[in-house]
């Protein structure tokens, strides 16, 4: 292959190489910060992956190992800085945390190869080869290590664990595994030169190629979040819609309970006049009755968490245990997920009628609060049991005989409050259950 032909070989994967920088760079900051509302237009990633391309390549052509460094760090830290919303400390921590890798995998690579420091400019000159797939398999390493970081956060929406990253890896890992060979293999191309290019065009589509599947997963991650989100609107939607009708059956109840006691009080007087104490009696039983069951069911203004909470009351009240529960004004628990919510206030008090429904005079009270100057949000919830309480670890064992199928609602509660960095706590003694939430807001 001509010496011309190489170098402009060379010179296009060098472009390619600083386009990927950006790229990764760029992809691994979105991961963790939201673009500035006035900027998030349509191509703004686009248009920044391809300055900083375009800016980088630039510095690179002045063989400067100082400039180099020095401008990189000014070109990335403006962009997270400039272009990227969220707190400051953050935005360095994850700025530091990227350009480790990038310098990491450069050192790394040059010791899978066992190469010194220097290896780039003698090894240029005598196999061009050799320095082009080392700076793919550099990038390569950064591309693999970036996308470990950002997907075994809690802060990503991408929704892969360190496991599935690890198996999607080992397609990349196996195109770095072919590049070390081939840079370490000393090949001679002299007789079939078109193998050279054949070989570069190669790895570059391969490069490409482990993009291209870490893309498709976001897009399909991405896909599944919104999808998720639209069932959970579903959910708050019919659950609203089943807390103005029970707002609606309460005015019907009043409705009638007023346009009836005309002829309640009617008879009371009647029966006033013949001295018919049994009969008024019976009489305001029967008031009381149907007082309780016009009462008002508003208990708090979240109307989510109203008809949760009057639901499992219900539920109680079928089963003959007395319920109690009080809900400060202003604490409405909105910093977290409607799904969540259900999740923790349902298999919570499941857990607590179905201690309390096995006692002779089960009794349940649920309070709902704020403290700390409503930084925090509490959930207490205390219940009477019979029998005996198995812990393991500080969590409860179910009490059920299949544990295999059981069990897993305190689990979930316990997962989905770590996720909002709250911690749940259990109390108990020879006959009273108290489990406390604590979320911040």
């Amino acid at each position: 292959m001509t010496l011309e032909i190489m170098e402009i070989i060379f010179e296009l994967v060098q472009i390619f190489v600083c386009i990927l920088e950006a790229y990764l760079m760029i992809d691994f900051f979105s991961a963790f910060f939201q673009v500035k509302e006035r900027l998030n237009k349509k191509y703004t990633k686009t248009a920044l992956i391809c300055g900083a391309a375009f800016c980088v390549h630039i510095i690179n052509q002045l063989n400067s190992s100082t400039v180099n460094i020095i401008s990189m760090q000014f070109i990335y830290v403006s962009i997270i800085l400039l272009f990227f919303q969220g707190k400051l400390y953050k935005k360095i921590l994850y700025y530091i945390t990227a350009t480790v890798v990038m310098i990491g995998s450069e050192f790394l690579f040059i010791v899978l190869l066992s190469l010194d420091a220097g290896f780039a400019l003698s090894y240029s000159k005598n196999n061009p080869l050799i320095i082009i797939v080392s700076m793919l398999g550099i990038k390569l390493i950064t591309f693999v290590l970036l996308n470990i970081l950002k997907r075994i956060s809690k802060n990503t929406n991408d929704k892969m664990g360190l496991k599935n990253t690890l198996l999607y890896s080992t397609v990349p890992l196996s195109l770095l595994g072919i590049m070390i060979a081939l840079a370490r293999l000393d090949i001679n191309f002299a007789s079939k030169e078109w193998i050279q290019p054949l070989l570069l065009i190669s790895c570059i589509l391969a490069m490409i190629g482990n993009i291209i599947i870490f893309y498709i997963f976001d897009r399909y991650a991405q896909s599944t979040w919104k999808l998720q989100q639209q069932e959970i609107q579903i959910t708050r939607l019919g659950m609203e819609k089943k807390h103005y009708g029970q707002l609606e059956q309460v005015n019907q109840e009043h409705a009638a309970f007023l346009h009836d006691i005309r002829h309640y009080m009617k008879a009371i007087g009647e029966m006033a006049s013949e001295d018919n104490n049994t009969g008024i009696v019976s009489i305001l039983s029967e008031l009381q009755i149907k007082v309780s069951e016009a009462e008002s069911i508003q208990l708090c203004q979240n109307p989510l968490l109203n008809t949760i909470l009057n639901e499992k009351r219900k539920e109680a009240e079928k089963k003959h245990i007395s319920i109690q529960i009080k809900v400060e004004p202003d604490c409405t628990i909105n910093q977290i997920e409607d799904m969540d919510l259900i999740a923790i206030i349902g298999n919570l008090m499941d857990n607590a009628i179905e201690a309390a429904q096995k006692c002779r005079q089960g009794y349940i009270k649920t309070y709902l609060f704020n403290h700390n100057s409503s930084n925090i949000s509490v959930m207490k919830i205390v219940n009477n049991y019979e029998g005996k309480i198995e812990m393991e670890d500080g969590h409860l064992l179910t009490s059920k005989e299949d544990k295999m199928k059981h069990g897993f609602g305190v689990q979930n509660v316990q997962s989905i409050v770590e996720k909002y960095n709250g911690y749940v706590q259990n109390f108990y003694d020879e006959h009273e259950y108290t489990v406390v939430v604590v979320l911040p807001n």
